[in-house]
């Protein structure tokens, strides 16, 4: 086995060697030269037929391999039904390439051309048939939607290469990784010949890297890079049939996470960019979803190059990235269940990480006060809307929860599950309405209305399992465990939807507030009042840095996501470290001599000092006696810029 593992890489890699010199010299003569232009990294005219070599290396090691393989047979699956649908489908796919790289041909026909091949291999018998459930390990039935999912995932993996093909040795390295992780993937699984097809994909990739790595002396173009990406992604759908765990859907998505990763990521951050305020055009929905596949220059390995890193290093890194992938695909493979989670886990998190680290502005949907206009949305205020949120939320929550803690003697089909999750939606969503839950708006939802929303919730849970328990003892078990579950999960869903706006009005505000630096003196309910109307009010361009208190219990704490610095002996030092513009005081209980001190500090450095008032004055509804004094009040709560009552500059 050694010996056919040693030829099924040795084979392509030397056919490759030697083919190559003469794509470049073929590529020359046929004009197929890709150009330098504003998206392109290269400063001279390279060769981008490379794979033809490619091709001829993978497909003649193939057949070498038939002829002289020592394992029984092994040329029966490669001439079967499925080997010949792959052949002539990868032929398509090359064909097109070609025709592509010699002279520019129509995404649509690009396009229309992979559909056809994956077609092909889909009568071949290279299907998505089955998903498995990651809570339940039970796998659930495509039927019709079988042929659509199939296509589209092998056409989205084939474009997925074609797309990471921005840098010399990058398409090709990510597919060696890729490759080598299928190989590996389908030798654990006991698929012998899948594995040396991938392993002679592997070859043949290399072999060609020889002359793609930086500086290249060929591309792959698109008669390589689609070639490649046809190739693993037909290996894809074919390991994760071949699968046992509960994983093994997600081990394709691992191995071929990078190029998955870039193309989604692409496709998204195009989305939001036309949805960014610098964009004047006023675009129709249709138009921003056609942005999507506009091709641009802020790939993640155009990034990593705009941050500053040398086009060899983003090559080697995303080698790493690639590696770690196909490492985590193949833990998954060997792993149990629960290990084969955690792998999921912390390639997810390691992936989230790398992300942000990337800097796009489109992707801070959070920061970048993007969504915010949404509440504005009439629909938005309306119960309507409202109710068919928490209807939403009332079913995903029972459907997890039921899932999440059935014991294995329940079985229920679909079917019975759907009468339940009526009878729960309905239960709870009349119980929110008579709670009044409708009453109030997104924006402007309070400590009391989460106090409410916390009531309602428990009085519907509970209400909940009463009817579960009286209408289905045969069906589910219903238990505590089950409905503190639901509750937690329900009132984090209600509750989170209706401070969503607070939420993501703090993070908008605290990164992209301007105005005049000011720290605010009082940190307990007056200071924070004075730093929500901060918050909330535009029109005043402060921006808060902090609080300063006397009370030695709150110094270094946070309050409302904003440090307390110390007492007001701090402010010196503060004033030397921070561009400090005023001090607001927001506390009704400051003693003379401490004003004093500010004041001393605030005329060293030039600073002014305000003190919060709001002042209620009685309107008089007719001429009386009782109403003839003009009565004002004089609170010291909220802060009203206009009125000052204290100013040292």
């Amino acid at each position: 086995m050694e010996y056919q593992i040693f030829l099924a890489f040795a084979i392509p890699a030397a056919i490759v060697l030697l083919l190559t010199p003469f794509a470049i010299h073929f590529a020359t003569i046929v004009g197929a030269i890709d150009l330098p232009n504003e998206r392109k990294i290269h400063q001279h005219p390279i060769p981008r037929l490379g794979g033809i070599s490619v091709c001829i290396g993978f497909l003649l090691s193939l057949l070498i391999l038939l002829r002289i393989s020592p394992i029984k047979d092994i040329s029966s699956p490669l001439i079967s039904l499925q080997g010949i649908s792959f052949i002539v489908a990868l032929m398509v796919v090359f064909v097109v390439g070609v025709a592509d790289d010699i002279r520019s041909l129509n995404p649509g026909k690009k396009f229309i051309a992979q559909a056809l091949a994956a077609t092909i291999v889909f009568t071949g018998g290279f299907r998505i048939s089955t998903v498995t459930n990651f809570i339940t390990h039970e796998p659930f039935n495509l039927g019709g939607f079988e042929f659509p999912v199939t296509v589209l995932w092998i056409v989205g993996i084939t474009n997925a290469f074609n797309l990471i093909d921005g840098l010399d040795g990058l398409a090709s390295g990510v597919g060696v990784m890729a490759a080598l992780s299928m190989s590996a993937i389908s030798y654990f699984n006991g698929d012998i010949i899948a594995a040396l097809v991938a392993l002679a994909l592997t070859g043949a990739i290399v072999g060609f890297l020889r002359y793609n790595f930086h500086p290249a002396k060929i591309f792959l173009g698109d008669s390589g890079s689609l070639l490649i990406g046809f190739t693993l992604a037909v290996l894809s759908v074919h390991t994760s049939t071949k699968g046992s765990t509960t994983f093994a859907v997600a081990v394709p998505l691992l191995a071929l996470g990078l190029p998955i990763m870039d193309t989604l990521l692409a496709m998204l951050r195009r989305l939001l960019f036309s949805f960014l305020p610098e964009q004047k055009e006023n675009k129709n929905f249709l138009s921003k979803l056609h942005s999507m596949f506009l091709p641009d220059r802020r790939h993640i390995h155009h990034q990593l190059i705009a941050l500053g890193l040398s086009h060899r290093n983003v090559v080697l890194l995303l080698y790493l990235v690639s590696f770690i992938f196909g490492a985590g695909a193949l833990a998954a493979t060997v792993s149990n269940n629960v290990w084969a989670s955690l792998v999921v886990t912390a390639v997810g998190l390691a992936m989230i990480a790398g992300i942000r680290q990337l800097k796009y502005k489109e992707m801070a949907i959070l920061s970048n006060g993007m969504l915010l206009p949404l509440y504005e949305w009439p629909v938005t205020h309306q119960r309507v809307f409202q109710g068919f949120l928490d209807l939403a939320f009332c079913a995903a929550s029972f459907i997890f929860t039921y899932n999440l803690t059935k014991t294995g003697s329940e079985n229920i089909h679909i079917i019975q599950l759907i009468p339940l999750v009526t009878v729960v939606c309905g239960t709870q969503l009349a119980l929110f309405s008579l709670g009044g839950l409708y009453k109030g708006t997104f924006r402007y939802t309070g400590i009391g209305d989460v106090l409410k929303i916390l009531k309602i919730t428990v009085l519907s849970v509970a209400a909940t399992g009463f009817v579960l328990t009286s209408i289905s003892q045969q069906l589910i078990r219903v238990d505590a465990v089950m409905l503190v579950t639901d509750f937690y999960l329900l009132t984090s869903l209600v509750a989170g939807s209706r401070l969503s706006y607070h939420v993501l009005n703090f993070l908008f505000r605290r990164k992209n507030i301007t105005g005049r630096s000011v720290l605010i003196y009082g940190a307990r309910t007056n200071g924070i009042l004075t730093l929500q109307h901060i918050l909330h009010n535009e029109s005043l361009r402060l921006h808060p840095l902090g609080f300063l208190d006397d009370d030695p219990n709150l110094e270094g704490k946070n309050v409302s996501g904003y440090p307390v610095f110390g007492g007001h002996w701090k402010l010196k030092i503060l004033l030397r470290k921070h561009m400090i513009d005023e001090i607001l005081i927001a506390s009704d209980t400051m003693k003379p001599e401490i004003l004093s001190r500010l004041k001393q500090f605030a005329e060293e450095y030039k600073i002014s000092i305000y003190r919060q008032k709001i002042f209620f004055e009685e309107i008089p509804v007719a001429p009386s006696p009782r109403y003839s004094r003009h009565r004002k009040a004089v609170l010291e709560h909220e802060l009203q810029p206009s009125m000052i009552s204290s100013h040292t500059r």
